[in-house]
Formats: C-alpha cells, structure tokens, sequence
C-alpha cells in the first residue's frame, strides 16, 4: 500500500489542574468543540457551565485553538500536547 497520510493525529490532551493525561487519536476534522465533547464523554473534564467553561490552548502559540474550526486546519500536529484550559466566568472582573 505504500506510505499513506493517516486521517488520524495521536494527541495527548493534558488537564487544566493536576498531572492527568489523555491521549486520543482524533480524526482531521475534529473540531476543538467536538474533542472538548469527547474529553466530556471520557469524564476526563466536567461538563462546561455557566460558571466555567473550557477552551484548547494551541501548543505553538500563545492563543488559544478556535473551538468552531478542525484541530488539523489550526496547526495541531501528531503527537502535539494540548493543555485544556479552565476559564472562569467573570475571572479578573472588578466586584
């Protein structure tokens, strides 16, 4: 068969506190919001809430993935490490 793209990217999703990972293989569509549904499903994070939610952030650069767009078509490569990323409604608000 010769050498082939896989439609597959082994990443490794890390948790937004503690040490745990998870690596999965997502297909090249994957979204950022469908692999956040999927870490969701696993229990490997609580669902989002009206107080936190979560966002991707991009292992090679100082922003965050696009939830909306596929993991593969923003720059994510196989064997990338993705922190999840807490965000707390209303953090960094004056009371």
């Amino acid at each position: 068969m010769g050498n082939r793209t896989s439609p597959y990217l082994m990443v490794v999703f890390l948790a937004h506190r503690g040490s745990d990972e998870f690596p999965v293989e997502i297909g090249m569509q994957t979204t950022g919001q469908a692999a956040l549904d999927g870490l969701v499903e696993a229990k490997f994070i609580e669902p989002a809430t009206a107080q936190q939610t979560y966002a991707l952030g991009n292992p090679r650069k100082g922003a965050n993935l696009p939830l909306d767009a596929a993991l593969a078509a923003s720059g994510v490569q196989n064997g990338d490490r993705i922190p999840v990323i807490a965000i707390q409604a209303g953090a960094g608000s004056a009371s």
